[in-house]
């Protein structure tokens, strides 16, 4: 390929080359001793330099070429084609360095700088989306339907560390109008005791002040606060959890080592923020969902659905340990006469009422259900028969005693009657345990209400 100037006043070595102007990119041309021997319109353009303060001068002295000069010595020596990726001006650019014979056997390159900032742009907004789609992706495999809501969390601030690159974090969650540590990952017990005790408190506060989509927490906060100080954390970043526009919990990620914080990055952990936010929302969708299936809506107790679950677990369990446990069937007495004289209405202000004493007066650990219409039963796991009768006792009195507001001028009273049988000395089914314990039930409704009846083969009567 012969190249020939039409620069009328160029040098003798200059004589073979055409017009370097027709090429569109930016174009130069090397003598061995590294000067530039030639150079085109586009080249000057781009330095923003005149054809005099460039060409005979060293390579070197330009600043867009400075970055060249390993591989152009190279290129010399080698004469094999080479290439390179340089910015300059907030452009990016793949230069060619392309050595070439000359007519009088010497050996001079040829560098061609191809503009691909555009297709750097693209190359880069596809990463982003690609990241964006791997976040996604990654947050909403989340195993949200698991009934361990702790093995969630846990497994939602892997995830997030993961696709963020940090090895530290943890999740804060608003309770009861308190943020309260939910999970965490790579920091020590005592920090984890000082976030319980409401240690970084002050910090989360500021975090929900600024309203922003992220807060960095700056080297000087984090040296105040010795346990952090301790932890060696130089880098923390907290990222508001929302929900309709409320905040609903922070997710703290720190680092032990610097990180540079530039609009991609921040761009990345507000992603990861804002699918973490939908992320808990499902999770939350979810636990309500199931808790409307199990819960009974006018009491708010469980239902039949869940106890009928329930008591198969309870019995597999009681087999399993050799243990035994108890049940109560109660039953409102003249419940319908009650309907009838002031209404439904009342009849559910009653049922209210009774569901809260039944929570009040049974132990954390018994299960309390609205069995159906006025029937409630409560399951009393590792009860014998006598620690049953003794919890009976205790309802039928409360019961009995307390004044239920049915409107704005009248209370009544009621009572209930109820049975209690105990697994497996009194059935060895899930079926025949309710059974007796509605046999039991129907005997003390038969003796005059108000009593408790525990089913032994022969009914035995309890009252009050």
């Amino acid at each position: 390929m012969k190249i020939i100037s039409t620069d009328k006043d160029a040098h003798k070595d200059q004589t073979e080359f055409i017009s370097l102007d027709l090429i569109p990119d930016p174009f130069i041309i090397l003598r061995p001793d590294s000067t530039i021997l030639d150079a085109n319109l586009s080249f000057f353009t781009l330095i923003g330099s005149g054809k005099e303060a460039v060409i005979d001068k060293d390579f070197n002295e330009i600043t867009l070429l400075r970055k060249l000069s390993r591989k152009v010595s190279q290129a010399f020596t080698s004469r094999a084609e080479d290439f390179e990726r340089i910015s300059y001006h907030n452009r990016h650019f793949e230069v060619l360095i392309l050595p070439f014979r000359h007519s009088d056997e010497s050996y001079l390159i040829r560098i061609v700088l191809k503009d691909i900032t555009n297709f750097i742009r693209l190359e880069k907004e596809l990463l982003k989306r690609n990241k964006e789609l791997i976040i996604i992706n990654t947050l909403s495999s989340a195993f949200i339907s698991s009934e361990n809501m702790d093995l969630v969390m846990e497994d939602l601030i892997e995830k997030v560390l993961l696709i963020t690159d940090f090895h530290t974090g943890f999740l804060m969650m608003n309770e009861d109008e308190h943020l309260k540590l939910r999970t965490s990952k790579g920091i020590s017990p005592d920090l984890q005791n000082f976030i319980n005790a409401g240690g970084i408190e002050a910090l989360c506060n500021d975090v929900l002040r600024i309203q922003e989509p992220m807060y960095i927490v700056e080297r000087s906060a984090i040296s105040r606060i010795p346990v952090l100080r301790e932890e060696d954390f130089v880098f923390i970043a907290a990222i508001p959890l929302l929900s309709n526009q409320k905040v609903m919990g922070l997710l703290f990620l720190a680092s032990r080592v610097s990180r540079e914080m530039d609009f991609d990055f921040a761009a990345l952990l507000s992603l990861v923020g804002n699918h973490v936010s939908h992320i808990i929302d499902k999770i939350k969708l979810f636990q309500e969902t199931k808790r409307l299936s199990i819960t009974d809506g006018l009491t708010g107790l469980f239902n039949s659905r869940y106890f009928y679950r329930f008591l198969d677990l309870e019995i597999s369990r009681t087999k399993r340990y050799g243990s035994s446990f108890s049940l109560m069937l109660f039953d409102i007495d003249n419940f319908k006469k009650l309907n009838d004289t002031y209404g439904h209405q009342a009849g559910d202000e009653v049922l209210q009422e009774l569901a809260r004493i039944l929570k009040s007066v049974s132990r954390e650990t018994d299960v309390v259900v609205r069995y159906g219409g006025e029937e409630f039963v409560i399951i009393l796991p590792n009860t014998s028969e006598e620690e049953a009768i003794t919890l009976a006792y205790r309802i039928l009195q409360t019961v009995q005693e307390t004044k239920i507001m049915i409107n704005a001028t009248e209370q009544v009273s009621i009572t209930v009657s109820g049975g209690v049988a105990s697994f497996p000395q009194n059935a060895s089914t899930a079926k025949s345990l309710l059974n007796a314990a509605d046999s039991a039930m129907y005997a003390a409704k038969t003796a005059g209400r108000n009593t408790i009846i525990c089913y032994q083969g022969n009914l035995r009567e309890k009252s009050i």
